[in-house]
């Protein structure tokens, strides 16, 4: 990374930290660009380029990082499609356990949120297609299969799961003993799929 790259991502987390902090301190709705430009020592246009809307500035920790398709895609070429989901998951729960981001309270805060809980499906969904088309390659099928689509739905799931599990604890783990105690549980669960040879409704003449 060059020098003019490192000084943009600090001016980055920078501009994220400054906007974070204000965020939970007086509230999203109540926080105006125009103050983190000026708590961030930064112009309103300079926040503009890196952030073009506000919500985005409030997501940045929870979707900033690489993306299970591409964590998948940097696994060795020759791992189990299975082993490499589950680094994958691990690498991605251990990123939320530093506690100087405050990831626990920037997702409250998005919850009860309309606009950034809108745009953090839509990134959801983008997140989806994009391990989508990373599990295609290696199973050797198309990104539109049965098989791919639900693996990939399975493996979001499995996150979610995990985040649930450790919040509602009386005494949270971290987000990466959550997700080892899912993973853990796995080869016991029972999983019931709708049966394929259910009789079909006669077609109306």
């Amino acid at each position: 990374m060059g020098l003019r790259e490192i000084k943009s991502a600090r001016t980055r987390q920078r501009m994220v930290g400054v906007a974070v902090e204000l965020f939970l301190e007086q509230g999203y709705d109540d926080t105006t660009m125009e103050q983190i430009a000026e708590s961030a020592e930064a112009g309103t246009t300079t926040l503009y380029r890196y952030f073009p809307t506000k919500d985005l500035l409030l997501l940045d920790r929870l979707v900033g990082g690489p993306d299970l398709g591409e964590r998948l895609r940097d696994r060795p070429s020759d791992e189990p499609v299975g082993e490499a989901l589950a680094a994958v998951l691990r690498a991605a729960a251990a990123d939320f356990d530093a506690p100087d981001l405050r990831i626990a309270e920037i997702r409250q805060l998005v919850d009860v949120t309309p606009v950034p809980r809108a745009r953090l499906w839509d990134f959801h969904l983008s997140a989806r297609t994009r391990l989508q088309d990373a599990l295609a390659a290696r199973m050797g099928r198309a990104a539109a299969d049965l098989s791919v689509r639900l693996t990939a739905t399975l493996a979001l799931e499995i996150l979610t799961l995990s985040d649930d599990h450790r919040r509602t604890r009386d005494h949270p783990t971290s987000h990466s003993a959550a997700i080892e105690d899912v993973l853990a549980g796995l080869p016991d669960a029972e999983l019931v799929l709708p049966s394929g040879a259910a009789a079909r409704a006669e077609p109306v003449p």
